[in-house]
Parts: C-alpha cells; sequence; structure tokens
C-alpha cells in the first residue's frame, strides 16, 4: 500500500546510516546528529541555523550537555560551522558526510590504536617503538608492552610540556594524574587538543588583555569542564579578553540525570 504522506519523511543517503554505525558516538551526539539530518535534511537543505537551545528543546536534554557535546561533534569534524554566530544570529551547521574525515575511533578498535599523537610525541617514538602486528588476531605480551611503553611516552610528552610552562610545576607524573590524561584521550580528545589546550592556558594567564587569572593544578586542568574553555575550537584569546565576554546563563547547570554516555556501537 502506497503511504499517503510520502512527503513526510527524511531523506539520508544510505552510505551515511551504512558508516554511521561503526563509529563509537556516545547517546546525545547520535541525538545531535538525527536532530542536524531533521532540520538539514528534511528541508531539502545541506546547513541551518541550529542553536543550542533549540537542540536541548528538541531532544530533552541539559543545555550544558548540548554544549559540550556539539562542541565535541565539530571538533571531530562530524559538524561543520558554516558561519559562527553572533549576538543577534545564530550559527550555521551542517554534518560532514565525509565519514574518512571523522576524527571519532571506529567500534572494535582498540584504546590506543585510536590515539593521534601530536608533532612534538611523534618526533620521540622511533620505528623500534612502533607496534608490528603479530600474526592471527591474538595480542602477544610483546605488543601489550610496547603499547604501553608508547602510551608512558605520551603521559609524559604531555606532562613535560605542562611543567614547561610553569603555571604550577610538579614534582612527578603520579597516578592521579596519568589517570587524568587517560581519561581525557577515552573521551576523543587528541594529544594535540590536550597540547594546545596547555599553550593556550599558559599565554592567557600572562596576557595583560585577558581577565583569566586562576592557576589550575595538571589533573584539574585536564578535566573537560575547565580545559574545553581553552581549546582553539572555542576561540578562548576572543572569548576570555577583558571586558569582551558575557556569563554563562544561571540556568545552564550541568544535570547529572542527563548523562548520555552510552556507547550505542
Amino acid at each position: 500500500m502506497k503511504n499517503k504522506n510520502s512527503n513526510n519523511f527524511t531523506k539520508v543517503d544510505n552510505s551515511i546510516l551504512e558508516n554511521i554505525v561503526k563509529f563509537k558516538f556516545n547517546g546525545t551526539q547520535l541525538r545531535i546528529i538525527m536532530t542536524v539530518w531533521r532540520y538539514t535534511y528534511g528541508y531539502q537543505r545541506i546547513s541551518h541555523e541550529l542553536s543550542i537551545s533549540f537542540i536541548a528543546n528538541s531532544i530533552n536534554v541539559d543545555k550544558t550537555r548540548i554544549k559540550n557535546e556539539l562542541k565535541m561533534l565539530i571538533r571531530k569534524n562530524v559538524l561543520v560551522v558554516i558561519k559562527e554566530g553572533s549576538f543577534n544570529r545564530t550559527r550555521v551547521i551542517m554534518f560532514n558526510k565525509n565519514f574518512n574525515e571523522w576524527k571519532i575511533q571506529c567500534s572494535g578498535i582498540r584504546e590506543t590504536e585510536g590515539i593521534n599523537t601530536a608533532p612534538e610525541i611523534q618526533k620521540t617514538l622511533t620505528t623500534e617503538d612502533k607496534i608490528t602486528p603479530s600474526s592471527g588476531d591474538k595480542i602477544t605480551p610483546q605488543e601489550i608492552k610496547e603499547k604501553d611503553n608508547n602510551k608512558e611516552k605520551i603521559y609524559t610528552s604531555l606532562f613535560t610540556h605542562w611543567n614547561s610552562k610553569r603555571i604550577i610545576v610538579h614534582r612527578s607524573l603520579n597516578p592521579k594524574r596519568k589517570s587524568a590524561i587517560k581519561a581525557r584521550l577515552n573521551e576523543g580528545y587528541t594529544v594535540e587538543d590536550i597540547h594546545k589546550a596547555i599553550s593556550n592556558y599558559s599565554d592567557i594567564l600572562r596576557s595583560d588583555q585577558h581577565y583569566y587569572t586562576y592557576k589550575f593544578n595538571l589533573e584539574d586542568f585536564i578535566n573537560p569542564k575547565n580545559m574545553d574553555r581553552f581549546l582553539d575550537v572555542n576561540n578562548p584569546f576572543s572569548s576570555l579578553i577583558k571586558n569582551g565576554y558575557l556569563k554563562e546563563e544561571s540556568n545552564e547547570k550541568f544535570n547529572q540525570g542527563d548523562k548520555q554516555y552510552d556507547e550505542l556501537f
């Protein structure tokens, strides 16, 4: 039987549907993507003005959670900002259907395989440090040891970079600091993200043009609620300039009940 309301549907290319299920999006991220599809592809357009408030109301999730996950999707090149927002206009975003450009981990890939390393860290990894896959599906003890060594080099490089900025100099890379770095990498932040955020933070602390003066220790700084504002994607040198920022809306508070970190795929 023919559907009488044949125009009431959203056309999404089969290649998009076939590939999006191969990537590790959490629940909120996937719902944001579907909302973007609804108001772009659903109206035969490739981009549209979509505010944080509009998306939050559409999927009934706290605005702060939407704000954080939307930043993540933009940083990972899943969503693309076509036009930045202003005081009287919402930014225009689109879905990037070129999935080869996404910086999201694929399902079935082990933790350390999806970590991108900064140029400074790549130089420290010699040919001997790189992992040669063993034959068959099993991972040999040597491969496990080599992976652990590579992770240690990443942790050490970020720790050294932090201390070089002399914000708060730590004596040692203790388990708490390693755990904090590992958590960020597991959440999808790249080594380049953390490295650059530290540099931006240091430059802003030393700038007379910016109002931010609070000094974190390393493990507190790389908490997303602190580090995110210093990522390049959030334009910290513009947003934190003296007399040039807007206070966050008082009702944009994180609601524990809105956690959507379940991996669907």
